[in-house]
């Protein structure tokens, strides 16, 4: 393990030196795309959007190897050092990379849900969540996607999911994830008919944000149902 583990810092070394190369080169043709399609959803031009996501989505297609080899996007080592020693354990080939194709996935999802082709996002954000598995945006997505279905059981357990994937969340953006994870945690379980447990769910977000709305609100009606209970 201790070799292992040496053998990948000197990966994460030269990924680090590789990133910097390619920023310094410029943005590629896929994160032009992807700019696109973002700031056109942005502007709710979800048809624009999904047109310039495509493309993106087409450039990565054939921009990694077609050899078996497993493809991570990471945003940051933390979660890069997960993914490589995962591929180690289970024996696989994996390199990591950027995030733009799976952001480029994860984005064609959500634009997909502007035309109510909820069972086609759901395939966008699997596809997204095959690159990042502990991507915690993107499995807090596809529990909104359950939640939208009435699937309350498969959408606890992504939130599950979700809240734990924030040990790999970049530092700056940890907080609003493992909150908005645990609110679809705690949702779930409303709509689980276990008020008690909802309640602690959201009482760990305001831990977390002592001012957040929605959890407050949640709590709100909790405590209503609750003191309603013979």
């Amino acid at each position: 393990m201790k070799n292992i583990i040496i053998t990948l810092l000197v990966l994460l070394s030269g990924c680090a030196t590789q990133q910097q190369d390619q920023s310094q080169s410029g943005l590629s043709e896929a994160d032009i795309f992807l700019a696109s399609g973002h700031d056109k959803l942005s502007n709710r031009n979800a048809k624009g959007a999904i047109a310039d996501l495509d493309q993106a989505i087409a450039l990565c297609s054939s921009q990694y190897p077609n050899d078996g080899t497993q493809v991570y996007a990471s945003r940051g080592l933390a979660e890069t050092l997960y993914y490589l020693l995962k591929a180690s354990a289970e024996e696989k080939n994996a390199i990591t990379v950027s995030v733009t194709c799976s952001e480029a996935l994860y984005l064609r999802g959500f634009a997909s849900l502007d035309f109510g082709r909820v069972k086609l996002a759901e395939e966008y954000l699997k596809k997204a969540l095959d690159m990042a598995p502990v991507n915690s945006v993107y499995l807090s997505e596809l529990g909104h996607i359950y939640h939208s279905q009435n699937d309350w059981e498969n959408a606890l357990a992504i939130f599950r999911e979700a809240e734990e994937a924030t040990t790999y969340s970049p530092v700056g953006t940890k907080d609003a994830e493992l909150t908005r994870a645990k609110r679809g945690v705690g949702y779930s379980l409303i709509e689980l008919g276990q008020l008690e447990a909802a309640k602690a769910k959201f009482e760990e977000c305001l831990e977390i944000d002592k001012n957040d709305e929605r959890a407050l609100s949640e709590l709100e009606y909790i405590e209503h149902h609750l003191s309603k209970a013979p």
